[in-house]
């Protein structure tokens, strides 16, 4: 009988993550690159060798594990955009089964069923698994380092020295995917410190806990000292009035209704069972604490320096969102009330999807949310003019001409193998007839036509989605 049970429970959570898989694969490649997608693309490219991989990285950005992973992808896969997203889509469904064990190692059978239900179905989930960044990995590995530390509602009673040595080793590659992940590490470590202060348990194997994920922090910060301040984005807007309603949960779940419906209820469960959350001192009050510790610590710096806090730089803080939802749902001793919540987190959140491409995808014409680049080298291609080239922007920030020049040269050769690539700044014979291609996903700046251009006209001009495209033409 329990064999059976065993059976059916893995059938019904496996069709679940498949449906997830759907959702996430299904025109996987719709969308072309955006600009910081062919900036990963770039820095993952196999042929380059590892010294130089690791000095492009550390002079762009912080996501260091993710891209090296990527690296070897394109190693043994190819180097080819069409396949890039692929390992992303791979970690996102991993990631969704380590969420579904993480609960039922922890809570419970059905309390992990609707977990792994409510993240298949995730709107924000499903949007970051399909997209060449490091947030899916940093999720993953927020995940993997949880399952390690807890189980049964407790921290683990670790036998030998290479569990630490592996949470020390899950922790740094977390770190090094995304920098704010160093909040899990934070609310981990505070977890511990009232464990010694309130229970007074200072029990070896906590202590060893500690020493393993601070060791990690603290070599993460010694290693990126220099760069950490650098690569801090000036562009992140301030707090909007609208940001203290929501927490980001409009972003997280597809809409401000379902948003502020989850965040009700989320704060009902947690109000109203907090004493039984304190009193067990279990892995609930570390959610907790992980919750609150990812919002007040960026928060409180950005109201007091500089604004450094958006949705997706704290995409793990899903997790804690999740898990609890699900986990102290299940905990309501009404019936009425208990089911009542399951029916409003599951029922409204499928519906949504029929107002998202996830699923008009499979039923009408969607349209991109990205640069169209395939097909605005499709539109040089039909107009019989096959040269072309790109804006470049001053001072070449972030490696970014390199960056768009490596993307075009690619997907050029999968539209036309004729097409021409001309880097203007470098050459000083340029053809009577040039196309010129503006990426305007990262900027709000208008069109400027380039100097080495001044003897040039546009002749036409054509948008598609965040790229603009115009076709130029030297005076008589």
């Amino acid at each position: 009988m329990k064999i059976n049970l065993y059976k059916n429970e893995i059938i019904f959570v496996t069709l679940i993550i498949m449906f997830g898989l759907l959702l996430r694969g299904y025109n996987i490649n719709f969308n072309d690159f955006w600009s910081d997608e062919m900036v990963t693309f770039y820095l993952s490219n196999p042929n380059l060798n590892f010294t130089e991989t690791m000095r492009l990285i550390f002079e762009t950005n912080l996501m260091v594990s993710y891209e090296l992973i990527l690296k070897l992808f394109h190693k043994i896969f190819g180097y080819n955009f069409e396949y890039s997203r692929y390992l992303t889509l791979f970690l996102s469904i991993i990631s969704i089964f380590y969420f579904y064990k993480l609960i039922k190692n922890n809570k419970n059978y059905y309390s992990a069923l609707l977990g792994v239900i409510l993240l298949s179905i995730n709107i924000y989930h499903i949007r970051y698994s399909i997209e060449l960044r490091s947030y899916t990995l940093t999720f993953l590995l927020s995940i993997i380092l949880l399952n390690l530390i807890f189980f049964q509602g407790k921290i683990r009673e670790f036998k030998n020295f290479f569990s630490y040595f592996l949470i020390f080793i899950i922790s740094f590659f977390m770190l090094f995917s995304h920098a704010y992940s160093i909040l899990v590490i934070i609310s981990i470590n505070f977890y511990i410190f009232l464990l010694w202060i309130i229970k007074k348990n200072f029990s070896k194997n906590n202590t060893l806990l500690f020493l393993s994920t601070s060791i990690s922090s603290l070599l993460f910060i010694l290693i990126h000292i220099n760069n950490i301040f650098v690569h801090t984005p000036d562009w992140i807007p301030e707090f909007k009035s609208s940001f203290f309603t929501n927490y980001y949960f409009s972003s997280f779940f597809g809409s401000r209704i379902l948003g502020l419906l989850h965040l009700i209820i989320l704060i009902y469960l947690i109000t109203t069972q907090f004493n039984k959350v304190l009193k067990k001192f279990n892995i609930e009050l570390f959610l907790i604490i992980f919750l609150l510790l990812t919002y007040i610590i960026p928060i409180t710096y950005s109201l007091i320096f500089k604004p450094i806090l958006i949705d997706r730089y704290i995409f793990f803080v899903l997790i804690p969102i999740l898990y609890l939802i699900s986990g102290l749902s299940f905990d309501l001793k009404n019936i009425y009330k208990k089911y009542t919540f399951i029916f409003l987190l599951v029922a409204p959140s499928i519906l949504n999807h029929f107002s998202e491409n996830t699923f008009k995808q499979f039923y009408t014409d969607i349209y991109p949310s990205k640069p169209e680049v395939g097909k605005s080298l499709e539109h040089i291609v039909k107009n019989n003019n096959l040269n072309y080239s790109f804006v470049s922007i001053e001072n070449n920030p972030y490696k970014i001409n390199f960056v768009y020049e490596n993307y075009l040269k690619k997907y050029s050769k999968k539209i036309d193998k004729n097409l021409m690539y001309f880097n203007y700044a470098n050459n000083t014979e340029l053809p009577d007839n040039i196309w010129l291609i503006y990426f305007t996903d990262i900027t709000n700046e208008k069109f400027i036509k380039p100097i080495e251009f001044k003897d040039y006209v546009i002749k036409s001009n054509k948008i598609f989605n965040h790229l603009e495209l115009y076709q130029l033409k030297k005076k008589d």
